[in-house]
């Protein structure tokens, strides 16, 4: 099984490359759209073999167990990336689809979204179960410390107070500027000139993984937080370690057709790759917010998550 699933994603992984080499004439939405899903695909498979050879564990093997897995897993995925989505890219504008039309975004929406939130969770399990096979640290969270009860809490509050600064901000920078509607050729024949500011969606992602920290804290499972201050740093490592590796080679699939384009983030001038350094930095939010999202409302498929989750 596990060498099946290594030789299967290699060559997925090494034929979604082969968009570098074919005519021009035959690039069009859909051949990128089928690169990219070979290359997520392909990365799923190696990830989720590693993660079955090191942790005796498979998400994919958790997902497909049963039908109500599959779904429940799907609805989380596209609420996950909606998020993402509607905050980054519809009102952020961080990036656009040049390619894309209405049909072809709605025809992708679910599958993508779906293998695109497996990819994010996969390609940490197996970094984690990486720096765990070779760094035999902390791995079970077996008590709270008394200002727990203080911190958690807190975070809940600070996370709710920062959703809602966030909406104030957005909605009266908004009616200082009015709006405008301009011919664009991305994924909207219409859209709005307006763009948020981008402090508003650091402010979202921070409120909702407060939140999603305190849901955590309520539900007696661990957070990124929690193994933090238990002196568990290994899924805070694995996140900033495999977000990077993660988005060096997917935005290597980009580079030459531009299946996407990145718009309106800071700092545009300091680049890496020719992109926007802030972009990478910004990586490693979005699994923070998915993972969390994941351990919340999918407990049992994501039980290896942060830890072994053995609070008493």
């Amino acid at each position: 099984m596990v060498k099946k699933r290594v030789f299967l994603g290699i060559l997925l992984f090494a034929l979604s490359y082969l968009q570098f080499f074919v005519p021009k004439q035959f690039i069009n939405s859909f051949s990128l759209i089928l690169f990219n899903f070979m290359f997520m695909i392909g990365v799923i498979l190696i990830c989720d073999a590693i993660t079955l050879k090191l942790r005796h564990k498979s998400l994919i093997n958790e997902i497909i167990k049963s039908k109500e897995n599959v779904i429940s897993f799907t609805i989380l995925s596209v609420v996950s990336v909606f998020i993402l989505e509607l905050v980054a890219h519809w009102l952020g504008k961080l990036w656009i689809y040049p390619y894309w039309g209405y049909i072809t975004y709605f025809l992708f929406l679910i599958p993508g979204f779906f293998v695109y939130c497996l990819l994010i969770c996969e390609s940490y399990l197996a970094t984690k179960a990486l720096f765990d096979y070779f760094h035999k640290g902390k791995k079970h969270v077996k008590k709270r410390f008394r200002w727990e009860h203080t911190l958690f809490p807190a975070l809940g509050l600070i996370g709710l107070f920062l959703l809602i600064v966030s909406v104030v901000w957005i909605y009266q920078d908004y009616s200082k500027q009015g709006t405008a509607l301009i011919e664009a050729e991305d994924l909207y024949s219409k859209t709005s000139t307006y763009v948020i500011p981008f402090g508003s969606i650091l402010l979202i992602f921070l409120g909702l993984w407060f939140v999603l920290e305190y849901a955590e804290y309520r539900i007696k499972e661990n957070s990124l937080i929690k193994d933090i201050v238990h002196s568990y740093p290994t899924p805070l490592i694995s996140i900033l370690v495999c977000s990077f590796v993660l988005a060096v080679f997917m935005e290597s699939q980009n580079l030459i057709y531009n299946l996407w384009a990145y718009i309106n983030w800071p700092f545009e001038g300091i680049t890496f790759m020719g992109l926007p350094v802030t972009m990478f930095l910004a990586w490693p939010f979005h699994y923070v917010a998915f993972l969390s999202l994941f351990r919340v409302f999918s407990r049992k498929e994501s039980s290896e998550v942060w830890t072994g989750d053995l609070i008493k």
